[in-house]
C-alpha cells in the first residue's frame, strides 16, 4: 500500500466508533483470516457498545459478520475475518449499531444420543471427538466427517443415525479405532505414542458466524509408568478447514515428550515441512474406495514450540517436540476430500504450508485512538 494511503488510514476515524488497522506483512494474501480483539480494548465514549450491538464496518463502510464470545476465565474476545493482501492493510471501523442478522457458519455440540460424541462443524469440513459413555475407542484423537456442501449437517446426520451413507451432502467414511485419527497431541516415549483418553467432561463455549469454541477435561492415563492428565480448548472457525486445539499436559514432570500425530491408511503422498505435514490418503473406513474418494490430513504444530523432527510413531504421521507441564500446547489439525473442494495432493500440501507459514507470520491489528 503507498504511503499516502496508508497516512489518510491512519489519519482517519469513524463517528461514533473506533477504526481497527488490520496488516499483513507476509508474502501470503490473507483471505477470510479471522481478527481477535479482547472487547475491553475497545473504548468507545460516545456510544455505549455492547456485545449485542457492536458491528464492524469495512472500507467501505459495509457491515461484515462478527462475534463476540466469552473465554473460560470470563474475558470477552471480538471476532471478524479479515481480506488482507500482502504487504498491505486494511482499516475496519468498530461501531454500536444495529446488527444483521448473520447466520451460524461454525457450530458444536455434545451428542448425548450418541455415546456422548462432541461434534463441530463449519462451512467446510467437520468432525467429532469421543466421550465417556462410548467403551471403544478410548482416544484424544478425531473422527473426520466429509462435507460437499456448505450447509451444517451434523444434526441432520445424527438425527438419521445414517452418516456412513452419502446421499449427496458427505459421510463418515474415515476409521480411527485406538489411535489419534485425525489428528491430537499426545504424549510419547521411544517409539510409543500414548493416545490418552476420551474426554471426561466437556463444556460448550461458542457457536456463532465466525467460531465455535469448546472445552474439555480428561482423567489420568499411564505414561511409561507416570501419570499424566489433560485440559484441552478445540475452536474452528469459519472458512477454515483448520481445527485450532491448544493442551495443557498436568504430570510429576517438568518437561514431557509430545507428538502431534495422525494415523496412516493407505497413504498415496506425505510431504513434511519443519512444523508441518500434508499427506493423502484412500476413503478408509469403505467398502467402495474408488467413489469414496480420498482424504487428506494436515498437521501444523504452532511456531511458539520448537520442533524436534518428524517421522512416524505407530503408524502416525508426527512432529515431535518437547513441552513443559502444565503450559500451552497449540496445534491445529486440518481435513479435506476430493469430492469436497481437495482439488488434489499437491494442492492440499500447498493449502497446508501456507497455513503453517500464516501462523508463523500473523496479521498485526492495532486499535486506532
Amino acid at each position: 500500500m503507498a504511503a499516502a494511503s496508508a497516512a489518510a488510514i491512519f489519519a482517519s476515524c469513524s463517528k461514533n466508533g473506533q477504526d481497527v488497522l488490520v496488516s499483513n506483512t507476509s508474502d501470503l494474501a490473507r483471505v477470510k483470516e479471522t481478527v481477535e480483539i479482547p472487547f475491553a480494548d475497545l473504548k468507545i465514549s460516545d456510544d455505549a457498545l455492547t456485545p449485542d450491538n457492536v458491528v464492524v464496518l469495512d472500507f467501505s463502510g459495509k457491515q461484515v459478520p462478527s462475534q463476540v464470545y466469552t473465554e473460560k476465565d470470563g474475558e470477552q474476545i471480538l471476532v471478524f475475518q479479515a481480506d488482507v493482501a500482502e504487504h498491505s492493510c486494511v482499516k475496519y471501523s468498530v461501531k454500536a449499531g444495529e446488527r444483521e442478522d448473520y447466520p451460524v457458519k461454525a457450530y458444536s455440540r455434545h451428542v448425548p444420543e450418541r455415546m456422548d460424541d462432541y461434534a463441530y462443524e463449519n462451512n467446510l469440513v467437520a468432525g467429532r471427538i469421543y466421550g465417556p459413555a462410548l467403551a471403544d475407542p478410548r482416544t484424544f484423537g478425531s473422527d473426520v466427517w466429509l462435507k460437499c456442501t456448505e450447509r451444517l449437517v451434523i444434526d441432520d446426520w445424527f438425527k438419521k443415525m445414517d452418516y456412513h451413507h452419502n446421499y449427496g451432502e458427505g459421510m463418515d467414511c474415515y476409521k480411527v479405532a485406538n489411535t489419534l485419527g485425525g489428528g491430537a497431541v499426545a504424549p510419547y516415549s521411544g517409539d510409543k505414542l500414548y493416545i490418552g483418553d476420551n474426554w471426561a467432561t466437556q463444556e460448550h463455549l461458542c457457536d456463532g458466524p465466525v467460531r465455535t469454541k469448546a472445552y474439555f477435561t480428561y482423567n489420568a492415563f499411564d505414561v511409561d509408568g507416570r501419570k499424566v492428565s489433560a485440559t484441552r480448548e478445540i475452536s474452528l472457525d469459519a472458512n477454515s478447514r483448520f481445527v485450532k486445539s491448544t493442551t495443557w499436559f498436568s504430570t510429576d514432570a517438568q518437561e514431557l515428550p509430545v507428538a502431534l500425530g495422525a494415523i496412516q491408511h493407505e497413504v498415496l503422498d506425505r510431504v513434511d515441512g519443519e512444523n508441518w505435514i500434508a499427506f493423502t490418503e484412500v476413503a478408509s473406513d469403505t467398502q467402495q474406495p474408488e467413489i469414496d474418494g480420498n482424504i487428506s490430513i494436515g498437521l501444523v504444530l504452532s511456531p511458539a514450540i520448537t520442533p524436534e523432527g518428524t517421522g512416524t510413531i505407530d503408524g502416525h504421521a508426527a512432529i515431535k517436540a518437547t513441552v513443559k507441564t502444565d503450559s500451552p500446547v497449540t496445534v491445529w489439525t486440518a481435513s479435506g476430500w476430493s469430492q469436497g473442494g481437495v482439488e488434489s495432493p499437491k494442492a492440499w500440501t500447498s493449502l497446508v504450508k501456507d497455513f503453517a507459514y500464516a501462523q508463523a507470520n500473523p496479521l498485526k491489528v492495532e486499535i486506532l485512538k
